[in-house]
């Protein structure tokens, strides 16, 4: 029998890092985790941004998260030995004057400032690029290629004999008083990172998620690369070509792209680019949302030895670090949860 400390079901960015913090503080884990490419950790565009939405809104807990987001990455980095944290301004157009204006006055002060690299009146004059009314250039903003994260992450926890590839079987967890024994395995806690297969996981499809599908375009076009446009649609460069995206389906959650889906995105981004481009491929994933878009964190009320670490939406690049640090720190009895993600709010 193999006894560790916590086992974690799932190896998307939330099993990832939520795993890692976890060996930090000094605690054995060991990850199942069922493996496909259909997650929405392999597929998504990977975005931090600090301000976000049509509004154009500086988004939750940007304050407490942004000024330390970079630095989490590249410490990560160093230990995996691998590169996939990629600072680059977003540019975000102004789609009128009084946008324009309405920024003029937000951006000097202290609560936008430090996330504005420069405010234009004017074209920033990026070939192809609609911005007749100039744009924000945000900072403390980038990507992270959560696949080649996630598959050093997978790499490391194989070295140590600290992950299998393994589709859960619920009904072979047992609850014991002081923990649980699943197969081979006794730990003290269980915690689900399922992502939207946490529907159908018996343990925790009571909760009220709502995943989401979400359609990416690759493309091939003539546009500078130097930072990222997002506006309606974001245009990621990457590797020679664009990631461009995204949709947000709430009725059909397969791994399908769709010509409807197709449509959706060249309509949006031919409002903000006027240049040709070629889509060289075209890929759909479903995002663990939830009721009211934010995670759910803690451990079930009718079975403490049961937790839950999911439900990060599009967010899960900003969000994750933040709080799988704050989890275990809860886990450890070295603090609480934030009353929104804490899952005790639906469970009551």
């Amino acid at each position: 029998m193999k006894k560790v400390d916590y086992l974690i079901v799932g190896q998307g960015i939330a099993g990832t890092l939520l795993a890692w913090e976890l060996k930090k503080s000094g605690q054995s884990i060991f990850v199942l985790n069922k493996e496909t490419e259909n997650t929405s950790s392999n597929k998504a565009g990977g975005l931090y941004n600090p301000i976000t939405g049509r509004k154009m809104v500086k988004t939750w807990l940007a304050d407490e998260i942004f000024p330390t987001l970079e630095t989490y990455y590249a410490d990560l980095e160093k230990e995996l030995g691998a590169s996939f944290l990629f600072p680059k301004a977003i540019y975000r157009p102004f789609f009128n004057i009084e946008e324009q204006n309405d920024w003029q006055g937000k951006a000097s002060a202290d609560e936008f400032s430090r996330y504005i690299k420069s405010l234009h009146h004017s074209s920033l004059g990026i070939d192809g690029v609609e911005d007749p009314f100039g744009g924000l250039e945000l900072q403390m903003s980038g990507s992270v290629d959560l696949p080649i994260l996630i598959r050093q992450a997978r790499k490391h926890l194989q070295s140590r004999g600290e992950y299998a590839a393994e589709v859960f079987e619920y009904e072979q967890l047992e609850l014991l008083k002081s923990g649980v024994r699943y197969k081979n395995f006794e730990a003290n806690r269980v915690v689900f990172c399922e992502g939207p297969d946490a529907t159908s996981n018996p343990l925790t499809n009571h909760l009220p998620f709502k995943p989401v599908k979400g359609e990416l375009l690759k493309i091939r076009t003539a546009l500078s690369g130097e930072q990222i446009v997002n506006r309606g649609v974001f245009i990621l460069p990457k590797e020679g070509f664009f990631k461009v995206g995204s949709t947000y389906d709430h009725a059909r959650l397969d791994h399908e792209p769709t010509e409807a889906g197709r449509k959706n995105i060249t309509e949006r981004l031919a409002k903000i680019y006027k240049n040709d481009f070629e889509v060289v491929d075209h890929t759909a994933g479903v995002r663990p949302a939830t009721f009211d878009r934010r995670p759910f964190v803690g451990m079930l009320g009718s079975h403490q030895q049961i937790g839950v670490f999911n439900g990060f939406g599009t967010k899960g690049v900003s969000l994750v670090p933040f709080f799988a640090t704050q989890f275990v720190n809860y886990l450890l009895g070295k603090g609480e949860l934030y009353p929104e993600v804490d899952l005790r709010r639906v469970e009551k």
